[in-house]
């Protein structure tokens, strides 16, 4: 009896090691994502206004299905008593959690851009980027995986720039925040794409403001694995990048 127990205690709360082959069922719903338009023009809104209200003449509708996804995965166990998993080219350390393992990682990116002018006037441009994924794996004694995929992504670009300037002093001759790609305006019942002209007030305040926040997130994807047999090492290497991608309906991406 003790020695039929061995096996089970000794790889009790270690972390699942080997080459895996993951299957990921594609979900129509798995995936949501949101997008924030925030200005400060004095007459322009975004034309998805109009369609979330019910004003607007047209009506969108998308319908997308994709299959299931393939890949491999490399699960190692680190000094410490932690682990690290491999995908394509991404790692993710990992802890024991709960009833298995759970291997998360996230990235963040931030970076400005501003240009001011002795004779008034100012631009500036801002961004910041993070995505999270969370792999969390439960493993059976000497068979595959089950867990989850879950990830979530988020972006913001803004913009300020001078409401009114002299283009003979500064020689900036058009506005450089790209609020013509996000906003209109009504002109005889026209939409017209809004500009920050030079010369013209625009905004309120004095200065022009645009801000772009976009938001997805995965809930999490349930998926099995099955062990590759043979050499670790010399299997992922050759197999690292293979797989099949299903279709997911983020654009955000979040790593998987």
């Amino acid at each position: 009896m003790l020695r039929a127990l061995l096996p089970a205690l000794f790889l009790a709360g270690c972390a699942p090691s080997g080459v895996f082959m993951i299957f990921v069922p594609y979900s129509e719903s798995a995936t949501e994502c949101s997008t924030t338009v925030s200005e400060n023009f004095s007459d322009a809104y975004s034309p998805a206004d109009d369609d979330e209200d019910g004003g607007g003449p047209w009506t969108i509708t998308e319908d997308y299905t994709g299959s299931d996804s393939l890949m491999f995965v490399h699960i190692s166990p680190t000094s410490g008593g932690g682990a690290v998993l491999t995908m394509g080219d991404a790692a993710y350390p990992g802890v024991a959690e709960g009833d298995g393992w759970t291997f998360t990682w996230t990235q963040h990116t931030d970076g400005n851009y501003s240009a001011e002018h002795k004779d008034d006037y100012d631009y500036t441009e801002a961004y910041t980027n993070d995505s999270t994924v969370n792999i969390h794996v439960t493993s059976a004694l000497f068979s595959g995986l089950s867990g989850t995929i879950s990830g979530t992504g988020s972006s913001t670009m803004s913009w300020t720039e001078s409401d009114e300037w002299d283009v003979e002093d500064i020689e900036v001759y058009s506005g450089q925040i790209p609020s013509q790609y996000y906003l209109v305006y009504k002109d005889s019942g026209d939409l017209i794409p809004q500009t920050n002209e030079a010369e013209e007030d625009d905004c309120k305040g004095g200065t022009c403001e645009l801000a772009i926040e976009q938001a997805c997130s995965t809930s999490g994807q349930a998926f099995t694995a099955e062990r590759v047999e043979g050499n670790d090492v010399l299997l992922y290497n050759d197999w690292i990048e293979d797989g099949q991608s299903g279709g997911g309906g983020g654009s955000v991406d979040t790593g998987f």
